[in-house]
């Protein structure tokens, strides 16, 4: 057992989530490339327009979806989004599983596309709630451990869901595969259906629907924004997840390109780092949730923006396989301690009843900042900076390094000034009273 009974429950239902969201979005991308739009010139457009829009749906959904969690019960919140979410693609499953030609390839295709954009729309819905209920399920003190496992359970679905999603296809059909997806969910959903837990009287349900007296979404979101704003503490944590998406972004793009251009090495050997780097993610995530619950997740969590930045601008000079494979465990290292160190201090700045908005300012900036990222890395490599290669100090920099090197010094520049800003960590800040609040005031 994790923790406790409660908390198990959460991180067994976010798993299988994560693996569902991970398989599905895969599945499709696999069927509609190798099946349905196989020799379609206008196949990559596709493609691309299904990752995009996985991408971009959740970063539209969050604002509203943060206002909405702190309103509604949080257990309820995640039962109806999973609920939902096996619904559709439930809905998705059984038109494919009618006799062949009996539904276009196309309209299935069309289907899966919109079945694919609600339930990423849902997700935020989840895992706001997620958040904020595992802050009420554990104590305090072992907020550390719990976000470490949170962590792992990503970095763990992002490996299982992949490998779950290609045999099945392959070997079975999407059909299948959307009926793993929706097994997943139903899975999960049963799960939360056992959390036991005494909310908060803050939490209210509405049905959906606004409380009286509040006022309306934009407002209240903007409300957290000002809260973030207001904190030193969450400035920090939102700047190193920005260049943090911007470091990774950059890597996820054009590491594939780093592998031969300066390692030296064959493309196949990427596969093999990626997979270091998920390890050292993993064991990042688990090391630094038991520190951070006893040496501080303030420490953690400078200590590891400057690892981070140092170890970007390591890897940035590597030329050879062997050193590779290390930095990039270290570098996955850092990053996981990283991320985990993140979650306990935002509970710790931020009042309850607005985590809901302020985990919605973070999740879309720091999703916007790698998807920027990574096209203008790409951008930049095949334009600016096509064949380059520049001297300086006794060292060569080529095309890819060079941004690689980029990332790392502005990285460790925010690691450096997380120590000062975080030498003294001021009081949590206080949620900004609303309109609605100051008038029942007595």
């Amino acid at each position: 057992m994790l923790i406790n009974k409660n908390f198990t429950l959460l991180w067994f239902g976010q798993a299988l989530s994560l693996v569902g969201d991970y398989a599905c979005g895969t599945a499709v991308l696999l069927w509609a490339s190798t099946d349905l739009l196989r020799g379609k010139p206008y196949a990559p457009s596709v493609t691309a327009a299904l990752t995009v829009a996985v991408a971009v749906v959740p970063i539209l959904v969050a604002p509203v979806a943060g206002t909405l969690v702190d309103r509604w019960d949080k257990r309820q919140t995640m039962l109806r989004s999973e609920l939902f979410r096996t619904a559709v693609i439930g809905l998705v499953t059984l038109l494919a599983f009618l006799p062949s030609g009996y539904v276009p390839s196309l309209a299935l295709l069309l289907c899966i596309g919109v079945a694919e954009a609600l339930i990423y729309a849902a997700a935020p819905f989840f895992r706001l709630s997620r958040f904020v209920a595992i802050s009420d399920v554990v104590p305090p003190e072992q907020h550390g451990r719990a976000f470490g496992y949170t962590q792992t359970a990503a970095a763990l679905a992002t490996i299982i869901g992949p490998m779950a999603a290609a045999p099945l296809v392959f070997t079975l059909g999407v059909r299948w595969m959307l009926a793993f997806d929706t097994l997943s969910f139903l899975v999960s959903y049963l799960a939360i259906r056992r959390v036991r837990y005494a909310a908060p009287d803050r939490d209210k349900e509405s049905g959906g629907t606004a409380s009286r007296g509040r006022l309306p979404e934009r407002r209240e979101f903007l409300g957290a924004v000002r809260l973030l704003t207001g904190s030193s503490t969450l400035r920090v944590i939102l700047t190193a997840a920005v260049l943090t998406a911007v470091g990774t972004g950059a890597l996820n793009t054009l590491e594939v390109y780093f592998v031969p251009e300066n390692l030296h090495a064959s493309p196949g050997w990427y596969g093999t780092l990626e997979a270091v780097f998920g390890a050292g993610t993993i064991g990042g995530a688990l090391l630094s949730g038991r520190l951070g619950d006893r040496a501080g997740h303030t420490r953690v969590f400078r200590g590891s923006l400057l690892l981070f930045g140092f170890l970007l601008i390591a890897y940035s000079r590597t030329t050879d396989i062997p050193a590779a494979l290390v930095v990039s465990a270290l570098f996955g290292l850092a990053l996981g301690a990283l991320n985990t160190a993140c979650s306990p201090l935002i509970l710790q700045e931020t009042p309850r009843d607005h985590l809901g908005r302020v985990m919605a300012v973070f999740d879309p900036i720091s999703q916007l900042a790698s998807l920027v990222s990574v096209a203008l890395s790409g951008v930049i490599a095949g334009t600016v900076l096509d064949g380059f290669h520049g001297h300086w100090a006794g060292l060569d920099f080529g095309r890819i390094d060079v941004i690689f090197l980029a990332g790392g010094i502005s990285t460790v520049a925010a690691g450096l000034y997380s120590f000062a800003a975080l030498r003294r960590r001021p009081a949590p800040v206080t949620a900004p009273a609303t309109q609605a609040e100051t008038s029942a005031a007595p």
